[in-house]
């Protein structure tokens, strides 16, 4: 399948960006991008790897053209082993309370309290390269004062703070009277930060935006309602939701019920992923987990929504980290 974009040029920073966030899950891209991503160098980072948050702005050989990459969230490596685990990691760091988007012009916007929190985290940011510049500061003289062009990317959650950061971003570009065209937003298997109203306002003041989901990938059709009731149709013939137990809320019920409830709970809140550009394609199922039973289905949910799926789908093979990754993202 040939991947989607306007232009050559979008589609080579699409390519761009699944990379750097490969480099962004390594233990030490600092160090490694110039091994992960040949031309290009970090010039800001944004703290520790091991941090829960960590973002890295990155420029290539030309000088021209800059990158933010933030980084999913920090899990175990066995998150996709016990459904207890994964409903804790919906729960609290998609949480369903809404929290309203001062930085949109549309009715009501509004991000989920965990997105956040999130974001507070970019914004306290130092740069451990010694600019003594905040991450907007910094993005602002290098980028936008200079006609740079900027990427702004992120995988899963990473993906989720990329949406939400260049909403911010754009929107302090635009009371600055500094212009937006240079900025191009890609993210990966991100699950909506907010609801219609931010989404809307995003879709309309970013000029170049993508989203890529694989449909076989759960994290991204959170924390939609309508999405969340789909999750439980997944993987059929096997391993299939409808004839997997598991507990939810203290009650024994199937997991493709367990999904119809968690949607019931998101009903109200009125998530939405953005419109523009949103790209879907569908990965190959691992041919090993065909099990009815927890363990595979979980399993085949965190083998579709690993990066390399979506670097396949551009026709990008992701170079091997020298070390095991510091974290899964997702």
């Amino acid at each position: 399948m040939e991947p989607k974009t306007e232009n050559n040029t979008s589609l080579q920073n699409a390519r761009d960006a699944v990379q750097l966030c490969n480099v962004a899950i390594d233990t030490n891209p600092v160090k490694n991008i110039g091994t992960l991503m040949p031309g290009w160098k970090i010039v800001w980072n944004g703290g520790q790897v091991t941090d829960p948050n960590y973002a890295f702005v990155a420029i290539d050989v030309t000088g021209q053209k800059y990158a933010l990459a933030i980084r999913g969230s920090v899990v175990p490596s066995d998150v996709f082993n016990q459904w207890d685990v994964f409903v804790d990691w919906v729960l609290e760091d998609l949480d369903v309370a809404l929290a309203y988007w001062p930085f949109a012009s549309t009715a009501m916007p509004c991000i989920s309290a965990g997105a956040y929190v999130a974001f507070t985290s970019l914004l306290l940011m130092q740069d451990t390269m010694g600019s003594g510049q905040s991450l907007a500061d910094f993005l602002i003289t290098h980028t936008a004062k200079q006609g740079k062009e900027l990427i702004i990317t992120g995988h899963s959650l990473g993906g989720n703070m990329a949406n939400v950061y260049a909403s911010y971003y754009a929107e302090t570009l635009k009371r600055k009277g500094l212009p937006l065209n240079n900025i191009s937003l890609f993210t990966f298997a991100a699950p909506a930060p907010g609801n219609s109203d931010f989404a809307k306002d995003l879709d309309a003041k970013l000029p170049t935006a993508y989203h890529y989901q694989n449909l076989n990938d759960v994290v991204p059709y959170f924390p939609v309602a309508e999405g969340l009731a789909a999750t439980g149709n997944l993987y059929n013939p096997h391993p299939a939701a409808s004839a997997i137990k598991v507990t939810f809320n203290h009650k024994q019920i199937t997991l493709q019920s367990a999904f119809q409830l968690l949607g019931e709970l998101f009903l109200l809140a009125g998530y939405q992923q953005p419109k523009k550009n949103y790209i879907t394609f569908t990965a190959k199922l691992f041919p090993e987990l065909e099990k009815d039973n927890i363990q595979d289905w979980l399993g085949q949910a965190g083998f579709q929504h690993q990066l390399f799926n979506y670097a396949n789908y551009l026709g990008v093979t992701l170079p091997a980290h020298a070390k095991k990754p510091v974290a899964q993202t997702v």
